[in-house]
């Protein structure tokens, strides 16, 4: 018999309306594990009530304390494979920081709902049911934090939300899904190549980064604030393939000059950002050479937490700049 642990987080998923009709946070993991009818299944849970809240109230240092409670399960009840349900706006953050510093062989899976348990349409009961089966899956051991979601199975590091309200809104928007759950079968049709893990520093709470978006007209204020406010570092939401405004450019040498480290990321959803193409001022290439680190195919949101957990561990500026740049760019 396969032994799971169901952690719960709140969210929309265990959520139920009020008289007033507004939905709030109610229902227990073994409230949702009863909604999901699993008594057919072969398989033990261990209940875990970590908090019943709000996803957009989730900090990464409550994403880490779901990590050790996980891992904690793994090494006193030795469990197969985890379940963590968790509101979906900020679950592809959750499912990436816990990708890159859970250091577990067991399928780990995170999943949430849109429509709540007191809809008639709610996807609550599949997606557990979903995800319990792919946590106890010997396929899906060694793929990393796995979000699933309307039988889609997608790698932590890839998932991002997609549309508000849709029951499939969780995407891989570049590559697709590596897998399916169909007539409960777990199907994996691929394996994810880009795997990172590191360690997470003692210092990792007290790292403050923020991001700075990138548009017509935007100015180098956001930077001097964050200059101001002694932050950590700054991830910059560029645009197109890695560049910011040419008024944004003051900003960034002085951020630079104070010490932050900077990462660069792309508002645009799909692809990689260049190196050498532009010339231009706060292109690419003029960027770098002032010392922005390039960042990755990732959302602005998933290179934020990466950061954080490299500053944790007091690397230096190369260093991670290498731990951003390996897998995509020229050294």
């Amino acid at each position: 018999m396969k032994k799971i642990a169901f952690l719960s987080t709140g969210g929309t998923i265990a959520m139920q309306e009020e008289a007033s009709g507004l939905a709030t946070n109610q229902l227990t993991s073994k409230d949702l594990l009863a909604k999901a009818n699993l008594h057919d299944q072969e398989i033990e849970f261990l209940e875990i009530d970590y908090k019943n809240i709000a996803s957009p109230h989730v900090l990464p240092v409550n994403v880490i304390e779901i990590k050790e409670l996980i891992e904690e399960a793994y090494r006193v009840h030795g469990i197969d494979g985890a379940v963590i349900t968790h509101g979906t706006d900020t679950l592809q953050e959750t499912a990436y920081l816990l990708d890159i510093t859970m250091d577990l062989d067991i399928p780990v899976v995170v999943t949430g709902a849109q429509r709540n348990s007191s809809l008639p349409s709610s996807d609550v009961a599949a997606n557990i049911i979903d995800s319990v089966l792919v946590a106890a899956s010997p396929a899906a051991k060694g793929l990393g934090v796995l979000v699933v979601f309307a039988s889609d199975i997608i790698p932590g590091r890839e998932a991002v939300k997609t549309h508000t309200s849709r029951v499939d809104t969780f995407k891989a928007p570049e590559f697709g899904p590596i897998g399916t759950v169909s007539n409960n079968r777990v199907i994996i049709q691929r394996k994810p190549l880009l795997r990172d893990h590191y360690h997470v520093g003692k210092d990792f709470a007290k790292q403050d980064v923020c991001i700075i978006p990138t548009y017509q007209g935007q100015d180098a204020r956001p930077f001097y604030h964050a200059i101001q406010d002694q932050v950590s570092g700054i991830i910059i939401e560029g645009v197109g393939a890695g560049h910011v405004t040419e008024r944004m450019v003051e900003g960034v040498e002085a951020a630079l000059e104070a010490g932050i480290v900077l990462v660069i990321g792309s508002r645009v959803g799909h692809g990689r950002l260049f190196e050498s193409t532009y010339g231009y001022y706060g292109s690419e290439s003029h960027l770098r050479q002032l010392g922005v680190i390039l960042g990755e195919d990732l959302s602005a949101d998933k290179l934020r937490l990466k950061l954080m957990v490299l500053l944790s561990n007091q690397l230096s500026y190369e260093q991670i700049r290498e731990e951003f740049e390996k897998d995509h760019y020229r050294s």
